[in-house]
């Protein structure tokens, strides 16, 4: 059977299923085929499937509500793509925009001056990859308190051929021992503080660790109460947070850094989402 053919059945099999839809069946059909191009080539193509036993696993898969992100193990993150598994979060397009702004902010602050970036929590290593990607002339440092995760961080950075430097430990610790001074400092660190408020798919299978903090804001505040000794005058802080924190991670702000200039954004959904903070 041609694979579009397989699509065009299983997409009217399963159009009243919640987890699956014609976009994510594509997606599958595509990694079974081994195509590495963009969507177009799903329609540019046609060919015999090669393996419908795996591709129907796949899709049983995500109908029990895995995200297909794990299923195939790749996720897209800006222009890269990158390896997940179930050690670390999947990249979401909230945080694709921190990033956007960031670089944009690091740019007409910096220009093509050398500059340390440390980016706590990192996870997948999607942010730190992707500003090291932006940002040739800086030093990038990431930071996870969870090996698995860094193993994860590391095999992207190989994938992508970028130079990271990862450091093992909770949040600052591993920082404040490495003794170096950096410009930009950047974290997306747990920030759930209700389960309900996520999705079972995400509760099921992404993990806990880096997604849920007991009073939501704990670790905003563990970096912000020593960042000072971490450092450089004239540097940025950017922090993703939930939609319902702004007000909490202002005062901390206030708390913590004085005479700090920062402004909060939007996401795409018009919540709250991110803040820079500019250090004099």
């Amino acid at each position: 059977m041609l694979y579009r053919k397989f699509y065009e059945q299983a997409y009217h099999k399963y159009l009243n299923e919640e987890n699956i839809n014609d976009y994510i069946l594509r997606v599958l059909i595509m990694e079974v085929q081994g195509m590495t191009g963009d969507m177009s080539e799903f329609f540019l193509r046609d060919e015999e499937l090669k393996n419908e036993e795996v591709i129907n696993s796949y899709i049983e898969r995500v109908i029990k509500g895995e995200p297909y992100q794990y299923v195939i193990n790749k996720a897209k993150f800006l222009d890269n793509t990158f390896y997940v598994d179930q050690n670390v979060l999947i990249p979401r397009l909230e945080t694709e925009e921190l990033i956007i702004n960031l670089i944009k902010n690091v740019k007409n602050k910096y220009g093509d001056r050398k500059i340390n970036i440390c980016d706590i929590g990192t996870g997948s290593g999607c942010i730190a990859i992707s500003l090291k990607r932006a940002l040739e002339n800086a030093e990038v440092f990431a930071s996870d308190i969870s090996i698995a995760a860094l193993n994860v961080a590391k095999k992207n950075a190989d994938n992508l051929g970028t130079k990271v430097n990862f450091l093992v430990g909770n949040m600052l610790e591993p920082i404040i021992e490495s003794n170096i001074k950096f410009d930009v400092l950047v974290s997306n660190p747990p920030y759930i503080q209700n389960k309900k408020e996520v999705d079972k798919s995400v509760l099921d299978y992404e993990p806990h660790l880096a997604l849920f903090a007991e009073n939501g804001i704990d670790y905003y505040e563990i970096i912000l109460k020593d960042v000072a000794r971490i450092m450089n005058s004239n540097s940025l802080i950017a922090f993703e947070f939930n939609y319902d924190q702004k007000d909490k991670i202002e005062e901390l702000i206030k708390k913590y850094i004085k005479d700090a200039e920062y402004l909060f954004y939007m996401d795409f959904d018009n919540k709250w989402r991110y803040v820079i903070i500019s250090i004099k």
